[in-house]
């Protein structure tokens, strides 16, 4: 047995580290007030310092009142709102810098000089914005610091929530990331958290086939609502309802959802829904596209809550200009390095990126963390920060991977929480699709798919075409978050609707997008042609005809247009409908019969797998699905080129975009069979839930039982308590 001394050794150590760190973290400080100051002093007339080295006690000294100080600005600033924090900050830095100018001169020692009142006034403003910077670069990656002002609080609140020996799920998705990605970053060191689980055996990681198309809507029409049937592509012509649908507008998914609903989606009976596309008919839903706006099945006002803590406040907008200016930064980097392939990355993109990325992920966050406290039953939110970067900046460069770090750093904190939770909780990571990449087809082939469309159709330009090859689908995320910021009944809430109500309709932001949107639905109800993309999947559609239009139809319409099509290098294949072989995958050198199996010539599905003709099946018999359903990805570079400028994209087949993951606690059994579907998955997770909380199959159909507490996250640190503080 080993002695007191060698069991008490790791404690020992990780106290002295973590002590280290903070001694690290005072002085870091104190010397970056230092710079503050002496950067006060060269710009603000009337201010200086008499004597060089006294710029490090005056920094030193306010530092400490601060830290004895800032608590209770906080604690009002929270009670009365937390506009009131800068009209406090300022107060405060200003009666810090009267106080050591008048000591000076009481005392005679020298240092510090303040001409006038007007001088004190600027430099309590620089101050304060400065220190408002410095505390919120400081704490960004303090964890105690985020325990003791937001996780504390909110424990405190629902310290009185009923236990329950039921374990609860949190479903953590994050948007875009394939398993190879994943694992590459797990090795790689930007994802240790989810590497320790791996490592300790506590989960398991998997790969999955989602459906075609590969990308959100279908995949969590799927996973939340158990069907995705109907949901082709990411924005597509439909025929049936003679309307443009595109997946990132709330009436899509209200429409999609009213469709495919049963009333008991992966989230019922108790469930929330965090920035989904879906309900999963959870009883709560914050940021949720086919709920919006239901008051019956929202919570705006726990949005807004995390915005109330002046903490959350300074924290939350100085991560967004910091991550503003990263974008910048990154963005020549790869300019300057001639990083290929990429994209363009304008202004407007930067602050679209630092919404998803820092606002939202904080949202989530707070969110989950207040979820986990009150012991919701079942959670599932979405992570899109990883899929917006990866599309701009690549799958796997250090632009996207460190998106990957900071959602590590969540998770650390969630299974933290979990341990205080009244109920058990698992925690279970995932993807909805994976993302490919290479050079987009405009810059590899000189021309757009609208513009090879148009060359086959209508060469002398007489056909009326309309085409949408740029998603916005980011956009659409942010519009989402800012429209259940101003739901709420607090005065931040009507201060952000007053700000916004220019670009608000029908109680819903709508930044840079119903103009375009209704541009868009009233130039596809008037075209000939409607060409839209959706990462490597093109659509090709024609309004004016009723119904779907045949091989032969097509052929005889538009005689140039399958050949010319399937005969370009950048096209694999067409999906198409004959009237006398059914569907067909017509490539240039040969045809595949989706029914049958028949092949005429080279089979044109070799290079994408196994379940390439089941899915391709599947998609044809949708009822809506258009005339022509296109990709194509280059089997034998691995590049898998976007028919939008996009870097990494997804939507088709071919590539990474095909391997999205599932890792879950190792107690769990996702059944012997490749998860093939997201319909799949959904019963598989649907399973799971039930097996834990009842009302489905028994425990032991599901559950393998290896004498590890249900709910038991990996081994706690040493030295280290419930909330993470030594």
């Amino acid at each position: 047995m080993p002695d007191h001394d060698d069991q008490d050794r790791p404690h020992r150590e990780n106290t002295s580290l973590m002590l280290w760190q903070r001694v690290r973290r005072v002085v870091g400080v104190v010397l970056a007030q230092a710079l503050l100051l002496a950067l006060l002093a060269l710009i603000i007339p009337g201010f200086r310092f008499t004597d060089a080295v006294a710029v490090i006690p005056a920094a030193a000294a306010i530092t400490l009142a601060q830290s004895l100080l800032w608590p209770i600005v906080y604690g009002i600033a929270a009670r009365f709102g937390p506009l009131l924090f800068p009209v406090l900050s300022f107060v405060l830095t200003g009666a810090l810098v009267t106080f050591a100018a008048s000591l000076d001169d009481r005392l005679d020692v020298g240092g510090v000089e303040v001409a006038d009142l007007w001088t004190g006034i600027l430099v309590a403003l620089g101050l304060t914005a400065g220190n408002t910077l410095l505390a919120a670069l400081f704490s960004r990656d303090d964890e105690p610091a985020y325990d003791r002002f937001v996780t504390e609080p909110l424990r405190r609140r629902y310290h009185g929530v009923a236990k329950s020996s039921t374990s609860g799920f949190l479903f953590l998705e994050i948007d875009g990331l394939s398993e190879p990605v994943l694992r590459d970053a797990i090795a790689r060191g930007y994802m240790p958290t989810l590497g320790r689980w791996l490592k300790s055996g506590s989960h398991t990681l998997l790969r999955w086939d989602p459906d075609l198309s590969s990308q959100t809507s279908a995949s969590q029409a799927g996973i939340l609502l158990g069907s995705n049937e109907g949901i082709p592509a990411f924005r597509w012509w439909d025929k049936p309802r003679q309307e443009l649908l595109v997946s990132s507008s709330r009436t899509t998914a209200q429409t999609l959802e009213s469709a495919l609903s049963t009333g008991n989606g992966l989230l019922a009976h108790g469930g929330a829904g965090r920035w989904n596309a879906f309900s999963g008919n959870a009883a709560e839903n914050i940021g949720v596209y086919s709920v919006f706006g239901d008051p019956s099945k929202g919570s705006a006002n726990t949005l807004l809550g995390y915005l109330l803590s002046p903490y959350m406040l300074s924290r939350i907008l100085t991560l967004f200009v910091v991550d503003v200016v990263r974008e910048w930064w990154q963005a020549w980097q790869q300019r300057r390095q001639n990083v290929l392939p990429r994209v363009h990355r304008g202004l407007k993109y930067s602050f679209i990126r630092a919404g998803t990325t820092t606002a939202m992920q904080e949202a989530s966050r707070h969110i989950l963390t207040a979820d986990v406290l009150r012991g919701t039953p079942a959670v599932y939110n979405t992570f899109f920060g990883y899929d917006e970067v990866a599309h701009h900046s690549g799958i796997d460069r250090a632009d996207s991977l460190k998106i990957l770090t900071t959602l590590d750093t969540i998770f650390a904190h969630l299974e933290r929480v979990a341990r205080a939770a009244p109920r058990p909780y698992h925690l279970i990571v995932l993807s909805d699709h994976g993302q490919s990449q290479g050079t987009t087809f405009l810059q590899k082939y000189g021309l757009s798919l609208a513009d090879l469309t148009h060359q086959l159709v209508a060469p002398d330009g007489a056909t009326r075409m309309m085409a949408m090859l740029q998603t916005d689908e980011a956009m659409g995320h942010v519009n989402v978050a800012l429209s259940e910021a101003v739901q709420g009944v607090s005065r931040t809430a009507a201060v952000l609707r007053r700000v916004l109500k220019p670009r608000m309709s029908d109680g819903e932001v709508a930044l840079g997008q119903p103009k375009t949107r209704r541009a868009e639905a009233t130039a596809a109800e008037m075209a000939d042609v409607v060409v839209l993309a959706s990462g490597n999947l093109g659509v090709i559609s024609f309004p004016g005809w009723p119904e779907r239009m045949s091989l032969e139809q097509l052929d005889a319409a538009f005689p140039r247009l399958i050949a010319g099509l399937v005969d370009h290098p950048g096209i694999a294949f067409a999906l198409v409908h004959s009237e006398e072989y059914g569907p067909l995958a017509v490539g240039e050198t040969g045809a595949h019969h989706l029914r049958d199996g028949v092949i005429d010539g080279e089979d044109p599905l070799i290079p994408f797998g196994p379940n390439a003709t089941r899915h391709l099946l599947r998609e044809a018999e949708f009822a809506n699905i258009p005339e022509l359903v296109i990709s194509e990805p280059d089997p034998v570079s691995g590049e898998v080129p976007a028919f939008e400028e996009l870097v990494g994209n997804h939507g088709g087949l071919g590539g990474s975009q095909r391997e999205p993951f599932l890792l879950y606690p190792d107690t769990f059994d996702p059944g012997a069979e490749e998860i093939v579907g997201a319909g799949h998955l959904h019963d598989v997770l649907k399973g799971w839930i039930e097996g834990e909380q009842g009302g489905g199959d028994s425990i032991e159909r599901w559950i393998v039982h290896k004498n590890v507490t249900p709910g038991s996250p990996p081994a706690q640190k040493a030295g280290e308590d419930t909330w993470g503080i030594a």
